[in-house]
């Protein structure tokens, strides 16, 4: 098959298969993420497209960032996988480097109240992240996973953000209000906001093109903060998440604002930050840490047999978009190197072990990955006329799900033999209670 001829069979997938926000960008250099906004799981969704089209095999350890950069590095890795089909011998190295296609973010709200936190000299952001990697998950009635929902509330964050760092989180926006009066109450609060103040919102980044939306979500409600800019026709954007400060068109930014997907606003003020005490910390880690479950992992596995044993009319089909979200949530695993670095760094350990868990942690991340691409194929493969599924791949996905329980319950007992070391450590200087995580 000639190059060209593949890049056309391609973007006719993208066309009629893939709902893709910027066809317009098109073209054999267009980067399949910044410009064709297609995140992992529509990469995903195009492989398995291209494996039926083209009768080709494509293994997921075979996936690697650099072949997913372009449309032509993407017509280049298909072309050696057709080779690799045709002479087995001329398989593909891919596997030696099988990079993470998405950049790290962990949790949006979390990552707009620790943004004055790593500024400031006195207090870590560290510890606020033990509830990040086992943070609610939302599994719908029709057996969904998804990271929000209009009833999930972040109450709990808030609490422990004022018990560690004594910053009281305010909600500003008023529910039982109107969309506008809400608005017109932020621009108020804008307005007149002191240099320690910051003011969280939450909008749709999907009505923001311009910004990188890497999940390609639409909706994708979002927290970032806000405030004036010399240029009254913009708002200064801070989205710590995704790393990226800068103007934005204000109209746009209100437009996001006005989603009905959309709603929430807090306000917290960073002169308020007091130092935080061994004891909260303490009793943060205990109420955050759940060392003998798995909270993702047991909701993905529960979605899953849910549509394999086509439950309340479901069937493996629906594996496809019942999955969408995992991206979202699987990253919230990194979360684990914050714990992990703040034990060993209060107990002064030497850092060769923390390289060691991170790698852990990466193969983690992307074991969601591999149970997701390959629940995608079951989706694509299911007959609906004989109701029979993939039964190999079913199997290696069950397979995946405990390898991820094995991980999952590694780290944990680390941390949990890491926060027992320093607990010790902190009771001659405090009066920490007894208790002990058991491992």
């Amino acid at each position: 098959m000639q190059k060209n001829t593949l890049i056309e069979a391609i973007k006719n997938i993208l066309i009629s298969e893939i709902p893709t926000a910027n066809m317009a960008a098109f073209s054999p250099t267009a980067r399949l993420n910044q410009d064709l906004y297609l995140d992992s799981v529509l990469v995903m969704q195009l492989l398995i497209s291209l494996e039926l089209e083209l009768s080709i095999d494509v293994p997921d350890e075979a996936l690697n960032a650099k072949d997913f950069e372009t449309i032509d590095s993407l017509s280049e890795f298909v072309l050696s996988r057709i080779a690799s089909n045709t002479n087995p011998t001329a398989s593909s190295n891919a596997s030696d480097t099988t990079d993470e296609f998405e950049d790290i973010k962990v949790h949006c709200f979390v990552s707009c109240l620790s943004e004055c936190i790593k500024a400031h000299p006195l207090v870590d952001h560290r510890p606020f992240y033990f509830g990040v990697w086992d943070a609610e998950v939302v599994v719908t009635d029709n057996y969904k996973i998804h990271y929000h929902a209009d009833d999930l509330n972040h109450d709990f964050f808030c609490y422990w953000f004022n018990l560690l760092y004594g910053i009281q989180v305010k909600p500003w926006y008023r529910p039982q209000k109107s969309k506008t009066e809400n608005i017109s109450f932020l621009l108020s609060l804008i307005e007149h906001k002191a240099d320690s103040q910051h003011i969280m919102v939450m909008l749709d980044m999907f009505l923001l093109p311009e910004r990188e939306n890497k999940f390609n979500q639409n909706p994708f409600p979002h927290y970032v903060m806000l405030e004036k800019s010399k240029n009254p026709d913009n708002l200064f954007m801070w989205d710590p998440d995704f790393r990226w400060q800068g103007e934005q068109n204000k109209q746009q930014v209100l437009a996001a604002i006005e989603s009905d997907a959309v709603a929430g606003g807090y306000l917290f003020d960073s002169d308020e930050i007091t130092p935080t005490s061994s004891k909260a910390i303490y009793d943060y880690f205990i109420a955050c840490f759940k060392l003998n479950t798995n909270p993702m992992t047991n909701a993905v596995r529960n979605i899953i047999n849910a549509h394999i044993e086509q439950r309340d009319d479901l069937t493996p089909a629906g594996l496809n978009q019942a999955l969408t979200n995992l991206p979202v949530l699987a990253i919230r695993k990194y979360a684990y190197e914050h714990g992990l670095a703040f034990f060993m760094l209060a107990l002064e350990m030497d850092f060769d072990e923390f390289e060691s868990w991170c790698d852990l942690i990466e193969q983690l991340v992307s074991g969601y990955k591999q149970i997701q691409f390959r629940a995608m194929k079951v989706a694509a493969n299911f007959n609906e006329a004989t109701h029979s599924n993939s039964d190999h791949l079913v199997n290696e996905i069950t397979q995946l799900l405990a390898l991820q329980d094995e991980r999952e319950f590694k780290i944990k007992r680390r941390l949990a033999a890491l926060f027992n070391q320093w607990t010790q450590q902190i009771k001659l200087t405090t009066d920490t209670q007894d208790a002990e995580v058991c491992i």
